[in-house]
């Protein structure tokens, strides 16, 4: 989950449950860490990775054991310990303090990314139309278009947390228009074969 993103979440764990509805009745306001090995199924303080966000539960509803959550990334945190396991993890907490580097570079680097992300729509990736039409509008900022995009990429969980924990906007601003840039690749490889597979139908077909 990344600051600026609406995420929708299920959570079957006894203990995630047991939070996500602790959460939801008090502020809303709940941590969220990744695990470093997702098989894991009881994992401790050593098993999540120490960046995380914190988030607002906008909507929950239950179902068969789980909970289906809707959450809005708010900002980045650190976990420093976890202070209590039972009947969900509590964590002593602090809010990473945001790059808001508004020099040229980052702005030029911006803009490169809102084009390619434009660009990779075109070719067929999805994104939820709202999304879309904020980070195409030019109206998000560097910061929330860099969170923004990855949140969208197609890579491993290990990549998009190494992109979470990124500090710099700059550096973070050019790794996601990297790995976009591979995925608009792939697009444009995958269209030409399409293209050239069709038109070999066509000729055969005459």
């Amino acid at each position: 989950v990344f600051p600026h993103t609406d995420s929708v979440l299920t959570f079957g764990r006894k203990k995630s449950v047991s939070a996500v509805r602790a959460a939801f009745q008090e502020d809303r306001v709940i941590a969220i860490f990744t695990q470093k090995d997702p098989r894991t199924d009881g994992p401790s303080e050593e098993d999540l990775y120490k960046v995380g966000t914190i988030a607002t539960i906008t909507q929950m509803m239950d179902s068969e054991g789980e909970i289906h959550a809707v959450v809005r990334g708010q900002a980045r945190i650190k976990l420093h310990e976890v202070i209590a396991h039972e009947p969900h993890m509590i964590g002593k907490v602090s809010e990473l303090v945001e790059d808001r580097d508004a020099s040229s570079e980052v702005v030029a680097v911006a803009n490169k990314l809102s084009d390619l992300f434009k660009r990779a729509i075109n070719l067929g990736k999805q994104a939820e139309i709202t999304t879309v039409i904020k980070l195409v509008s030019g109206k998000a900022d560097p910061v929330e278009l860099a969170d923004q995009v990855a949140s969208l990429l197609e890579i491993k969980t290990a990549k998009k947390q190494e992109l979470l924990e990124t500090a710099s906007l700059k550096d973070r601003l050019k790794k996601t228009l990297e790995y976009l840039a591979h995925e608009v690749n792939v697009f444009e490889l995958e269209r030409t074969i399409s293209s050239k597979t069709q038109k070999r139908f066509e000729d055969q077909m005459r």
